[in-house]
């Protein structure tokens, strides 16, 4: 099985607090949680970060980062080195020594993207494990390399991340250097010895600088077993803990008792008895990684328990009490009391380690959000005789319940009287009423007689009614020989007969209409009668 300290950064890589992690030195500036600019485009630049906690060489390591080389490429200069140093946190110089220029003792893996002639250098930018800061390849201090650093292309300033990707074997003393996911270098010596003078305490960082030419030069991490942060823990019997592994594309747990899904990277481990796991780890390169931890079940059963996952009310709160005084709390909100007040729909997770440190215990709870019942019936109506009326509750995921002891989701109202309705959900229950009236909805009159003199009063004829006529579709006057002396056939307005025929008065007498209309409620209907003009 490979390294072991590989499994610790890689299942556990938490989002780093990078910045805390690393001195900053000349113009390195932090980018985000992972990635830092070493320099901007700019000339004569350096800029440097470097981790204050020194390694061992004795024990293996793995280290896997992306760096952006810049976009300029005649023109651009003049690199990175991965270095390892016992001196300072703040070493860094400009030009071509790349920011590690003459640091003695020192070992380093330089990526070069600027042809000096003067160093030796390969025309195509290239990969050399190098001693002593010596960058002179014609100097003997050039361990392995250089090659160039990409198989496939001789220039990696291309304004793509490129993968970098550098192993420590301590027992078999070999240093092997990968690039975009093919091994270009290796070396094998006795670095703590030869280099370091039998001291394996170093610091490790990254360097950068610009000279005359100039480009910018980023490091982001992917994983490094130096930022490891987990380790072996003990949880109390039927307590939780959360396993994570970051940084590869599949992943395999074993054993596979007590995890919450072996195939991804962060089950929930609920061991029974003190287990040993172990996760493989294929990156994005293929290569395959292990590791493991150990999970020991001890001290007295202390489980932490949200509850079954359940719904959280449209506009109500909710607290989770994790009901265990005297121990320490984290929230994933990042709160840290006992009880935690939800408002919001969500998964809520809290990990609570008691002061005995022989129990870390975790849950989760999923609340799922509901809204709150409605039932809307609409303001009381009155209705046409005849006429029906659908009222309608849907509302999801609910119980009815109306006046009548009917469960469904609507209700035909055919006579009149008082509705109601009950709808009940996981939130509540929601009332309301509606008050239904009938009343006749085809009342029309046709006066008997009208006296177009100009007095204002009756100087017309057509029907009358209250509102119940939608439209007058026909209405028509003749004569009592059959002769039609006025129509209307719809349109704007309301129709009326002045008692003139072209535009004289006709004279006093009885007259026959006929009128075709339609009533509010639908209805359609022909009407027919006498009138009399009276003069």
């Amino acid at each position: 099985m490979p390294f072991k300290s590989i499994f610790f950064f890689v299942a556990t890589l938490l989002p780093l607090a990078l910045p805390a992690q690393f001195f900053l030195n000349g113009q390195a500036v932090v980018l985000n949680d992972t990635c830092y600019r070493l320099t901007p485009a700019v000339n004569n630049a350096v800029g440097s970060i470097w981790n204050p906690d020194k390694i061992n060489l004795n024990q293996s390591f793995d280290v896997a980062v992306r760096l952006f080389l810049g976009c300029k490429d005649a023109d651009g200069a003049d690199g990175i080195v991965f270095g390892f140093q016992p001196l300072s946190t703040s070493i860094g110089t400009t030009g071509g020594g790349i920011g590690f220029a003459n640091i003695v003792p020192s070992l380093g893996i330089e990526i070069d993207t600027h042809y000096n002639s003067d160093f030796g250098d390969p025309t195509f930018d290239h990969l050399t494990v190098i001693r002593n800061g010596n960058v002179n390849h014609n100097s003997g201090n050039a361990l392995a390399g250089p090659v160039q650093a990409n198989a496939n292309n001789p220039n990696i300033e291309d304004c793509n991340y490129h993968d970098l990707r550098v192993n420590w074997n301590a027992p078999m003393q070999q240093l092997q250097v990968f690039f975009d996911c093919q091994l270009r270098l290796t070396y094998t010596g006795d670095i703590v010895n030869q280099i370091f003078g039998g001291d394996p305490l170093v610091f490790w960082g990254f360097t950068s600088a610009t000279g005359g030419l100039n480009n910018i030069h980023e490091v982001c991490f992917t994983y490094t077993s130096f930022l490891d942060q987990l380790e072996d823990v003990t949880i109390c019997p039927g307590g939780q803990y959360p396993l994570l592994a970051r940084g590869g594309t599949s992943y395999r747990w074993s054993p596979t008792e007590g995890l919450s899904n072996p195939d991804i990277p962060n089950p929930i481990a609920s061991p029974e008895a003190t287990t040993t796991y172990v996760v493989e780890i294929l990156d994005n390169c293929n290569r395959l990684f292990y590791d493991e931890i150990t999970i020991t079940v001890g001290g007295d059963s202390l489980v932490v328990n949200l509850g079954e996952d359940g719904v959280l009310c449209e506009g109500t709160a909710r607290t989770l009490d994790v009901g265990a005084p005297g121990a320490r709390y984290l929230w994933s909100t990042g709160d840290v009391t006992p009880a935690l007040q939800v408002v919001s729909p969500g998964a809520y997770a809290v990990t609570v380690n008691w002061t005995n440190p022989y129990c870390v215990s975790a849950d989760e709870i999923v609340l799922e959000s509901k809204p709150q019942p409605v039932a809307a019936l609409g303001p009381d109506t009155l209705l046409c005789e005849e006429q029906t009326l659908l009222l309608q509750v849907a509302f999801p995921e609910a119980t009815y319940r109306w006046q009548d002891g009917s469960p469904v989701d609507s209700f035909l109202v055919r006579r009149e009287g008082v509705y109601s309705v009950e709808v009940t959900n996981v939130c509540g229950t929601a009332y309301d009423a509606i008050a239904v009236g009938f009343e006749n909805c085809r009342e029309v009159y046709f006066p008997t007689a009208f006296s177009p003199n100009d007095d204002g009063i009756n100087d017309l004829f057509g029907p009358l009614h209250g509102g119940d006529v939608q439209s007058v579709n026909v209405f028509r006057i003749f004569d009592r020989w059959g002769g039609m002396l006025f129509e209307w056939k719809g349109g704007e307005g309301a129709p009326a007969w002045n008692g003139k025929r072209q535009g004289k008065l006709l004279p006093a007498g009885v007259y026959v209409y006929v009128a075709d209309v339609t009533f509010r409620d639908g209805h359609h209907a022909q009407f027919s009668g006498e009138v009399t003009l009276i003069k």
